[in-house]
């Protein structure tokens, strides 16, 4: 389970470890592990294509990625800070109003994105 980090793109797999509902109805918080690096995000139940510890790969990438349509989850957002606090990177990426938060002591996830660069969040459940 490592980390791809190309020119434009960063892509992991990971372990689905909660699926927690927030105080906002209908919106669940995730989160996505593996050794390397930590993703959390806020997503709408209907758009909710995965379960508790399924196997999943992520991809953000500047263009947007191949997918397979009415199975892959591909929304369209903006990296809107880049944070380094008690020796972890932290990538903010605004999914139109849900958050998505990359966390890895990998300065690469900080490295390849600028402020406000618009990149696709892709999310593929592993079988």
């Amino acid at each position: 389970m490592s980390v791809d980090v190309g020119m434009s793109y960063i892509t992991y797999e990971g372990v689905v470890k909660s699926v927690d509902k927030s105080l906002i109805p209908h919106i669940y918080i995730i989160t996505i592990e593996n050794p390397d690096i930590k993703t959390v995000f806020d997503i709408h139940k209907m758009l909710k294509i995965f379960d508790l510890n399924d196997k999943v790969k992520i991809t953000i990438s500047k263009s947007m990625p191949n997918f397979k349509e009415g199975v892959d989850l591909v929304i369209k957002g903006y990296v809107i800070a880049k944070k380094y606090e008690e020796n972890i990177n932290k990538l903010l990426i605004s999914l139109w109003g849900f958050l998505l938060v990359i966390e890895s002591k990998l300065k690469s996830i900080l490295d390849l994105f600028d402020y406000m660069d618009e990149v696709y969040f892709k999310l593929e459940v592993l079988k």
